[in-house]
């Protein structure tokens, strides 16, 4: 009898406090194992999903209007978990220089999350393999049903976000290709013409064709995408981050090609999940998963479009890369066609391009006029362009290095009015708190210029990039320029705060042409070679960790904590910073001794 008393207020206790729904919630997931022990396929599995759902919504629910005590354990876990692995964030930054090289190293989750996508594709494998008319739908009837439903709710999810993903990017590469070649009239009905047309072909692929041809096709591109990581594992920029044994860093090339690489696998264990066993042909017996393998296959036959608008933008990519080199140019004109073949094959043995008449000049193009030897001006000092050379003055090294010289001087110009059409339509970026702007052309993965903001209530400002992509304003030649001028001076980026206009930042990268012309790129810009400029101060700071840019006067751009570059800043001249030159003693008027003969 003292036990009844000590027991029923504990259970009267815990009836108060949610006891009653807990016992009714128990009571649920009791009756729904026992119900997935007689399901037989994913339709039936569908309604103990939604089920599932009411269930934890009911939850939910009930725990807003009374909190449930073992729901508030389980969330202070659950945030305690969150907290410790919110610490395990890494130190990130950027590596521009290279030199002296990092240690190179994967980060632990790439490998950790190979690994983990390999296990899981073996897994789910080998359950269709032993299993073909039950497949991993086994671990639900022999084991959790309630579990086996959470992660079918998550695979359905998986599939619908590869679905969607698979239909909204090439329809938006689509629309965008259209609206530069068609009025929105005709943009809109060409376009559902080919969306209806692109959904039909995909859902009789889905229903007739087996989807094994895309588990082979997704295999190959990850063999392309390990030899694409290997072959471009040299790279000029990396991510830096801290791991326990110091600092390591990763080319960006690599980093992407492993991205890609996870990719690829996670969706290769979804089509195994999900249509393991109507991989070559319709399934053996009874279909356990027919809901789930419809999904699957619409998925994998979407996949292919996918892959080809990845693949279109990676080209571009690499086509617009700065790092690369694209011969010139040369523009041939004249009268007699054959001089203009031979001065076209002597052109083409230096590794140059050859445009000729009657096709029409195109900016960049270096222009010739092939005339008679006696009439060239090939030698003469500033001849009038286009120059007029002779087919046996192309075989003169002077020549040609005159061509090359007047290539690079258009390519200058262009530069120089790409930037300053870029400055142009970064005006409207301006705040009224001040900030700066920061240029670096010459990286590829940077695609436009980059805004910093101040912000006068706290310590860090705010970065994001702003303004029109580098490739509408530059030509694909004017980046390159820039490309082996900034690297042969040693600048990484620029830094350009607010209140200097285009005319200063000018004279600054002309005394970078200059200073790479003189020494022929050489020689790396310092602090001297821009003194004496009026109206800004320019300071170069090689940022390492532990050596922030630091000044009583100017503003210190938010860099990355673990950054290392070599930044340029042009800022408006507060004064108070120049050194006191003492003026050379005059001696025009000192009277000098008489010398004795």
């Amino acid at each position: 009898m003292k036990l009844l008393t000590r027991v029923w207020p504990g259970s009267r206790r815990f009836l108060r406090n949610g006891g009653r729904f807990t016992l009714v919630l128990c009571g649920f997931v009791l009756a729904l194992e026992v119900a997935g022990r007689f399901a037989r396929h994913d339709f039936q599995d569908l309604l103990g999903l939604l089920a599932l759902n009411v269930a934890l919504i009911t939850v939910v629910i009930r725990h807003r209007r009374t909190p449930l005590p073992w729901l508030e354990g389980l969330l202070e876990l659950c945030g305690q978990w969150g907290y410790q692995a919110s610490q395990w964030q890494y130190k990130l930054g950027l590596d521009l220089r290279g030199e002296p090289p990092l240690p190179q190293a994967v980060p632990r989750w790439i490998t950790w999350g190979i690994a983990g996508l390999v296990l899981w594709g073996m897994l789910a494998g080998l359950l269709w393999y032993l299993a073909p008319e039950a497949g991993w739908r086994l671990l639900g009837v022999y084991g959790s049903y309630t579990l086996y439903l959470a992660a079918l709710g998550i695979l359905w999810l998986l599939l619908l976000l590869l679905t969607f993903f698979g239909v909204y990017v090439p329809v938006t590469v689509l629309d965008r290709l259209l609206k530069t070649r068609l009025g929105d009239p005709d943009r809109r009905g060409v376009e559902l013409a080919a969306v209806v047309a692109y959904a039909v072909l995909i859902s009789a692929l889905a229903w007739e064709a087996p989807c094994g041809w895309i588990l082979l096709i997704n295999g190959g591109l990850l063999l392309f995408t390990a030899a694409v990581g290997l072959l471009l594992g040299r790279d000029e920029a990396a991510v830096v981050w801290q791991s326990r044994r110091g600092i390591r860093a990763l080319p960006i090339r690599r980093l992407l090609t492993l991205v890609a690489f996870l990719l690829l696998l996670l969706t290769a264990d979804i089509l195994v999940t999900a249509c393991g066993n109507r991989l070559w042909g319709p399934p053996p017996g009874q279909d356990p998963l027919p809901l789930t393998g419809l999904l699957g296959a619409v998925a994998a036959w979407l996949l292919p479009g996918l892959w080809a608008v990845t693949l279109a933008f990676w080209c571009q990519s690499r086509r617009h890369d700065p790092a690369r080199r694209t011969p010139p140019t040369v523009h041939i004109g004249g009268t007699d066609p054959l001089a203009i073949a031979r001065a076209a094959t002597l052109i083409r043995r230096w590794g140059w391009y050859v445009r000729r008449h009657p096709a029409p000049r195109q900016s960049g193009d270096v222009p010739i006029l092939i005339v008679p030897p006696e009439q060239s001006q090939a030698t003469d000092f500033d001849p009038p362009w286009p120059l007029r050379v002779s087919v046996e003055d192309l075989q003169r090294p002077e020549v040609r290095e005159r061509l090359e010289r007047r290539d690079v001087i258009q390519l200058r110009r262009q530069l120089f009015r790409g930037l300053h059409k870029l400055f142009k339509r970064l005006a409207p970026y301006r705040g009224p708190g001040g900030g700066a702007f920061w240029l670096a052309p010459h990286w590829w993965f940077l695609d436009s210029a980059g805004r910093e903001e101040s912000d006068p209530n706290s310590e860090e400002g705010r970065a994001s990039l702003v303004g029109p992509p580098y490739h509408t304003v530059l030509s694909r030649r004017a980046r390159q320029h820039a490309h082996a001028l900034l690297r042969a001076t040693h600048i990484d980026i620029i830094f350009v705060e607010d209140g200097v206009s285009f005319k200063h930042v000018e004279r600054v990268l002309r005394i970078l042409a200059e200073l790479y012309d003189v020494h022929g790129g050489r020689r790396r810009a310092e602090d001297l070679h821009f003194r004496g400029l009026p109206k800004v101060r320019v300071m170069i700071h090689d940022y390492a960790p532990g050596n922030p840019f630091t000044h009583e006067l100017y503003p210190e751009p938010k860099y990355l904590d673990l950054s290392r570059l070599r930044a340029l800043h042009i800022f408006k001249d507060r004064g108070g910073e120049e050194e006191p030159i003492t003026p050379p003693h005059e001696f025009s008027y000192t009277p000098a001794p008489s010398l004795s003969v």
